[in-house]
């Protein structure tokens, strides 16, 4: 009696872990897709941010974009898909037209694109490697590849590429650590890159999700002294000197 009823309580205690486990990546997950919702990268649909559900390649592709700031550029391109199950009134009709333009994505067939079709963690991260600057990405190194370059760390890699199926939840996690890392041979993060380059996300929005610093290059460019036209030269001389005195102080 004594052995059955250890049992009982080390399976309820074993379960109590693993629920809050379960519940705390789920309140973390929520809390960055509402990170990604205000910096204009997640939108949800109409019920939500629908976490839970399966990701498609669809999905992918415009998540794709909207990482690399060409959702808008894919907009006004208006591009047409050449592929016979993606109709030019689809949701992401000219997101994938373009994507598969830039040699982003492909299709599954010469004439197939597969949108509704669900993508892998492999998949995703293999999108979301050569967005950094990694071209030789492919779902077979998409794991190690993650890890060597620091976008994820072991263990979130393993649990993301084993997801059976793929979640956009799974997917926010993913786009959330892209944000933080540094492209290949940068030194500015991708949402330094989306905010000071691209221009894609606005400063205020950044500066609110608690994820942003101005990199040093934005700094730098922000410390010139740049002089009005019309003005006299010698006082923009001046101006310089004064600044460079008080900036030695």
């Amino acid at each position: 009696m004594m052995k059955k009823s250890v049992t009982v309580s080390l399976l309820l205690a074993m379960f109590l872990l693993l629920s809050s486990s379960v519940y705390a990546t789920s309140d973390s997950r929520v809390k960055q897709a509402d990170t990604l919702k205000q910096l204009g990268l997640f939108t949800g649909t109409g019920q939500g941010y629908q976490l839970e559900a399966a990701f498609t390649r669809a999905q992918g592709t415009a998540m794709l974009l909207r990482l690399a700031g060409e959702e808008a550029d894919a907009s006004k391109a208006k591009l047409k898909p050449a592929f016979k199950d993606v109709k030019s009134s689809y949701w992401a009709a000219s997101s994938i037209a373009f994507a598969v333009k830039k040699g982003y994505v492909k299709g599954v067939s010469s004439t197939a694109f597969a949108p509704e079709r669900m993508m892998t963690g492999k998949e995703f991260l293999t999108l979301v490697n050569r967005l950094l600057g990694y071209p030789d990405a492919v779902p077979a190194n998409a794991a190690e590849l993650s890890q060597m370059n620091g976008l994820l760390q072991a263990d979130a890699v393993a649990r993301l590429t084993a997801a059976r199926p793929f979640l956009r939840g799974d997917m926010v996690e993913i786009a959330y650590a892209a944000l933080l890392a540094k492209p290949a041979g940068s030194k500015s993060t991708l949402l330094q890159k989306l905010v000071e380059e691209k221009g894609t996300i606005t400063v205020a929005a950044a500066d609110a999700s608690g994820l942003y610093t101005p990199s040093a290059k934005s700094k730098d460019t922000a410390d010139v002294y740049i002089p009005e036209p019309g003005t006299d030269p010698m006082d923009a001389i001046e101006e310089a000197i004064r600044q460079k005195l008080d900036g030695n102080e």
